[in-house]
């Protein structure tokens, strides 16, 4: 038996949390959009290939409002979603605050068996040799409690396990998401006021795969140059670097490979973001509701 991730998985939360979790929506810019391509194992034909569109806003004071697109190709599988993201933040205490995060969201699985080239056409995984796609509505839901520069969010993805038309079948298991839980800490030691060095812990538990963890540090100069390592359970090693131009465009790279016997013949990950980001001009992180106000 072999097990795996179903939910794709990108290495850009460290730069836009937005597109983990509702929480982090409206927390970070007046107004972003982020784009992102992730080519996995380049030198493997037909290895998995993700496109990410996070766009976040806040159209009311102490209110996020944005989307997350996300299209995965990998092989004969075909993964598509749309989340609409919205969060509330409440101050709770000088320094202190609460954010809360929903989202809604459909996504739509698929799998095509018609252009497999195979040794045995009788195989019973064969069985009608087409493509088999359903659609899902699911929901998920976030809570992130903030301390100066420390965020600490607890979050699920899908909080509920679709139940797929072909459930007696070999292809529920592609069809249908199991429920996502994440941990995720960040925090960002200012050594002066133009270096600082940011850390991340992200935790992945998924219904029937393999739990997850990654360990990140990053060093930042005035926020506008960064370069930083991340280790992945299973001796993922990613090196990432990034730039942004005058504090509103961002340019960022991440190259991802395994330290195992397969790194010679992957390829490795490369992955691109592009992204705009309109800052307060008062502050770089916009100030959710006071005590005062409440």
């Amino acid at each position: 038996m072999i097990k795996a991730q179903q939910y794709p998985i990108l290495d850009e939360y460290r730069i836009n949390p937005g597109i983990l979790a509702p929480s982090f929506t409206g927390t970070a810019s007046l107004f972003q959009v982020y784009l992102t391509q992730r080519n996995e194992w380049t030198g493997i034909p037909g290895a998995p290939v993700t496109g990410a569109v996070n766009i976040e806003g806040i159209p009311l004071k102490n209110m996020g409002l944005g989307t997350n697109i996300l299209i995965n190709k990998a092989g004969i599988v075909r993964y598509f979603s749309v989340s609409l993201n919205y969060a509330y933040h409440l101050q709770i205490a000088k320094n202190h605050f609460l954010h809360f995060g929903v989202s809604p969201n459909l996504y739509q699985n698929s799998i095509d068996l018609s252009n497999l080239i195979v040794a045995n056409q009788n195989d019973p995984l064969l069985n009608g040799s087409g493509k088999t796609t359903e659609t899902f509505i699911n929901f998920g839901a976030s809570l992130m409690y903030s301390f100066k520069t420390l965020n600490v969010c607890v979050a699920f993805p899908y909080l509920f396990n679709n139940r797929s038309l072909y459930r007696d079948t070999q292809y529920s298991n592609y069809l249908t998401m199991g429920t996502n839980f994440l941990l995720y800490l960040n925090y960002t030691l200012a050594f002066s006021n133009d270096w600082g060095m940011q850390f991340d812990v992200l935790y992945r538990n998924m219904q029937y795969t393999p739990w997850l963890i990654d360990a990140g540090v990053m060093v930042k100069y005035m926020d506008s140059y960064w370069l930083g390592l991340l280790y992945r359970k299973g001796n993922v090693i990613v090196v990432n670097a990034g730039l942004s131009i005058a504090n509103s465009f961002v340019l960022a790279y991440n190259y991802e490979f395994s330290g195992s016997a397969m790194m010679g013949k992957s390829g490795g990950t490369h992955e691109i973001t592009l992204g705009y980001t309109l800052r307060s001009k008062d502050s770089k992180k916009v100030t959710p509701l006071k005590i005062k106000d409440y």
